[in-house]
């Protein structure tokens, strides 16, 4: 599941991160490598994040009628959280883990994802 993990100030309070761009809800549309459209995993796009104003993350799947049957046990653990570092940085961590810095941004009413890794980025469409 990607992460999505989001451009606004640092800030602990919380009333700051109510606004932030990348709380709500959010299903995987299109990823990149290199800038090079490549197909999404095949469960990735019947997952949704969702980014909560508390900091906390969670997600589930999206049931269609063409829901893949391979997809049917994915869980979702409890305890993922995010923290805006500024400057379209954000951590997703696990508890209390070091976790890892993704780029955020918005183009239009979608969230883009990049990766660490500097070659793969997420698009993201409002679910």
């Amino acid at each position: 599941m990607g992460l999505l993990i989001f451009q606004s100030c640092s800030s602990d309070d919380d009333s700051e991160a109510g606004s932030d761009i990348i709380i709500g809800k959010w299903r995987a549309i299109k990823r990149y490598e290199s800038n090079v459209p490549v197909t999404l995993p095949v469960c990735l796009p019947y997952l949704y994040t969702e980014y909560k104003a508390n900091r906390s993350i969670n997600g589930d799947k999206i049931m269609t009628p063409d829901f893949p049957e391979e997809c049917g046990i994915i869980t979702f653990d409890l305890g993922w959280n995010w923290k805006n570092l500024g400057n379209n940085q954000y951590r997703i961590r696990y508890l209390e883990e070091q976790g890892q810095v993704f780029t955020c941004y918005k183009e239009g009413d979608n969230l883009v994802e990049e990766n660490p890794d500097g070659i793969t980025k997420t698009i993201y469409e409002p679910y």
